[in-house]
């Protein structure tokens, strides 16, 4: 397997060996990479010159400005922003690196630009003493030799280092391939970027889309594209049919996205700063031993599963052809997961050593798991080659089944509670080091005169809240944010009884010198409960072995929505009743995930309509059941609705796929260009209504070339509303479209396809609000599934007049 940011040959198309696209648009959403932003300016004049630097003299200084705020963005955190400027040629970014490394318009880059190129000429020079002493790369008359070329890479790969000198980096194209620096915030393109010249728009954006902070927790971090039109050409045509939309903003206003967060050297520290008392973790890991089959029958208490009758696993298998996908050849495979009871054991035990952290599990546990399964999970004596035994084996109920049976009892004898004790010295937060948090209208960075630290990163409103109550309360002396990486981390048993780490809201002083940990909290987890016990037992610990009393304070968003006092001493009286409710959840047996063994079949078939029921296939009717199935366990639970809705969403955009394909392919030409594809040049120029056109042509050639296909419900829904209800004449795929998609009860199926989509977009993958309303979620249920099933008999419509077009071939 080889893995590529950019899949694409000198002529920006796909390669035909690709066997799976991660679009970059998803990426950003899940904030695996930065965002990328185009910083446009009025005018970017090109002087009339030959000197490559005085021509480019105005992108250079738009890039430098935008370099500089990065710079202080970054700056107190120790990363080590970079600008990084990709030249047409090398006499060019010889030009332009000498300009930036020794003009006095750009002072911050004075001696430190880093000149790369395959052509340089110079040597490695040994600069400074002891540890000011490092290796620089000084532009000289000589060719550079093999030597000194091996350690300009080396240069070149460190630049993330603190100790780099090099701010700026100037290249050609040296650096394609194998850079993986992450410091990059600002580029500046200089070069044609055509076929011709032998390098794509994408691959320069990709020196520049690594994050500086890890991805999990880290901070919003944009990547700023100085203006031109090879990008805007990237942005409009290539990205946007991936589902990326890149803001476009003033240059010298890039909206910032993250702040260093450190102790304000300007602000009293006497008075601002809270000692954390330092304690030993409350669980160690220990050997498991004395786990006996005895104590797995005695503890298993969730009752028996049926064994239900022998069936086979098949797996419906169809190859197609790779541009058109026709169909070539179609079977079903037959999948046994796991083939026999002793497979079984091994696959079990396996996973239970990994979930438990334990070396050699097999010797442990196998003996187990086979009793387990023989004696106890199907109430009955079986045989390990019983069919009835071995047909189960696969199934999800089973496998919860045996995690819920033994993880308990192997983390209760691997996972010891020793009372918490003085481990070091208490920290201060006027000594913790600075670090960078998002700052956004959503999360945005509050400045606060009772904090010791320059700003209180929020999270939400809730917190925006609580920061203002504290920062104005006249009973409270100081506060301050429990985040980044020295964060006070209180480690607890969650409700599958691994080891984790709860890190409070706030950690606060009132005036008589009491100090707080406080949890603002809206949703409510099964782990809630198990957090807050163990910061109940911490600030216990703290009260007698340190100095002064602590306290926890859980501030639910129905309390902090209803207080209206200023006092803090106020808000904790109004949040002791949810504290001593969730003490009480604390203490409840967990309850089993949803796959209970129950046959969800009978049921589901009573749940749909039996028009839909019949309409579905044996792998969509399990689907419906198992959605039905986790919308019945978050209705007990008494908890958002919506993540039923994932397992039926994903048929669903399966189908939505299947429908497009049957319908569009078979009438792609062979030798269909882009321009098949997208509207002409003077098609609605200038109109709105012309970026309908270009995004959906762009969605449909990546779909039918390449079976890229994002969000295919969404696409599906264009695909109906241009057949339906857009009147311009526009012909290509957009009249194939028209063709296929304009039929009877065709205005009905576009207005379900649309509901599901908005209710998929709002409340299903942005998080946009709880679904508590049982009616209505089991509405939307029954809306997904009478949708599959219309989509189903849709899709095999279109595949039978395929195959009459193909003569039945």
């Amino acid at each position: 397997l080889d893995f590529s940011a950019t899949p694409k040959d000198n002529g920006g198309r796909f390669f035909q060996h690709i066997i799976c696209d991660y679009p970059l648009g998803e990426a950003v959403d899940a904030g695996i990479v930065k965002t990328p932003i185009i910083g446009r300016t009025e005018e970017l004049p090109e002087n009339p010159s030959d000197n490559a630097a005085e021509k480019f003299n105005a992108h250079l200084q738009v890039g430098y400005q935008r370099w500089l705020k990065s710079r202080e963005e970054w700056g107190k955190s120790g990363q080590r922003p970079l600008m990084f400027v990709m030249c047409e040629n090398t006499k060019a970014a010889d030009e332009i690196a000498a300009a930036l490394g020794k003009s006095p318009e750009f002072p911050e880059l004075k001696g430190k630009v880093l000149n790369l190129h395959i052509h340089l000429k110079g040597r490695i020079r040994v600069v400074g003493a002891g540890s000011n002493r490092r290796r620089i790369f000084v532009e000289r008359d000589e060719s550079v030799s093999d030597e000194d070329m091996r350690e300009l890479r080396r240069i070149s790969r460190e630049l993330d280092s603190p100790d780099c000198p090099y701010s700026c980096v100037v290249s050609v194209l040296m650096l394609r391939e194998g850079w993986d620096v992450r410091n990059v915030t600002t580029i500046v393109p200089l070069r044609p970027y055509s076929a011709k010249a032998n390098i794509l728009p994408e691959q320069t954006l990709g020196r520049g889309l690594r994050r500086m902070t890890p991805p999990d927790g880290g901070a919003d971090e944009v990547v700023v594209v100085i203006d031109h039109p090879a990008f805007a050409n990237l942005y409009n045509k290539e990205l946007a049919a991936e589902g990326m939309n890149i803001p476009e903003c003033d240059a010298d206003h890039v909206p910032q996205t993250t702040v260093t967060i450190y102790p304000d050297s300007n602000k009293d520290r006497g008075a601002l700063d809270i000692a954390i008392p330092a304690f030993s973790p409350s669980y160690r890991r220990r050997r498991l031993e004395g786990l006996s089959f005895a104590d797995v029958r005695a503890a298993y208490r969730h009752g028996a599963l049926p064994l239900g009758r022998a069936r086979k696993a098949e797996l419906e298998y169809e190859g197609r052809q790779l541009i058109t996908d026709e169909l070539v050849e179609k079977m079903k495979i037959h999948l046994p997961l796991l083939k026999n009871g002793f497979t079984a054991i091994s696959f079990f035990t396996a996973e239970l050593g990994r979930i438990c952290g334990v070396p050699n599990a097999h010797s442990m546990l196998a003996s187990l798991v086979r009793d387990f399964l023989c004696e106890v999970l199907f109430g009955e004596t079986l045989a390990l080659s019983d069919p009835r035994l071995v047909s189960r084996l696969a199934d999800l109920d089973v496998r919860e089944h045996v995690r819920a049976a033994f993880v308990p009892l192997i983390r209760a004898r691997t996972v010891e509670e020793a009372p918490r004790q003085v481990s070091a010295p208490p920290t201060f937060l006027g000594d913790w080091r600075p670090y960078q948090a998002t700052s956004s209208e959503r999360s945005p960075a509050l400045p606060a005169e009772k904090s010791i630290f320059n700003l209180t990163p929020c999270n939400l409103s809730l917190e925006v809240a609580m920061t203002r109550l504290l920062d104005h309360a006249p009973d409270v002396a100081a506060f301050a944010k429990n985040a980044g990486p020295q964060a006070l981390r209180i480690d607890y048993l969650a409700a599958d009884s691994r080891v984790a780490a709860y890190a409070p809201d706030f950690i606060v002083r009132d005036s008589g010198g009491r100090r707080y940990l406080v949890e603002t909290k809206g949703r409510v987890d099964s782990d809630v409960p198990r957090k807050a016990a163990a910061a109940l037992a911490w600030c216990r610990a703290a009260s007698e072995q340190a100095d002064g009393e602590w306290e926890y304070v859980y501030a639910t968003q129905r309390v902090m929505e209803q207080f209206s006092g200023v006092r803090f001493d106020e808000l904790r009286g109004a949040c002791r009743p949810a504290l001593d409710n969730l003490q009480s959840q604390a203490e409840q047996q967990p309850e089993l995930p949803f796959y209970d063994g129950t046959d969800r079949g009978e049921e589901a078939e009573k749940f749909y309509p039996p028009e839909v029921w019949a309409g579905l296939g044996e792998g969509q009717r399990r689907m419906a059941a198992e959605a039905l199935g986790l919308l019945r366990f978050c209705q007990r639970q008494d908890s958002d609705q919506s993540p039923a809705f994932i397992v039926a969403l994903k048929p669903l955009e399966r189908r939505a796929k299947g429908t497009m394909i049957a319908a569009l392919a078979p009438l792609v030409p062979e030798d269909a260009r882009d321009d098949w594809f997208l509207p002409p040049d003077d098609f609605m120029r200038g109109e709105r209504a012309r970026g309908f056109y270009e995004t959906l042509g762009g969605q449909l050639r990546h779909a039918l070339r390449y079976g890229n296909f994002i969000s295919p419900i969404g696409m599906l829904a264009r695909c109906l509303e241009c057949a339906l209800e857009r009147k311009e004449k526009a012909g290509g795929v957009f009249a194939a479209v028209r063709g296929k998609f304009r039929f009877a009860g065709g205005r009905d199926l576009l207005a379900r396809v649309r509901a599901v989509n908005d209710f998929r977009n709002r409340q299903v993958s942005h998080d946009g609000g709880r679904l508590k309303d049982s009616k209505r979620a089991e509405k939307l249920l029954r809306d997904c599934v009478k949708l599959l099933a219309d989509l189903s008999a849709l899709e095999d419509g279109g595949k039978q007049g395929a195959k009459r077009k193909n003569g039945g071939n």
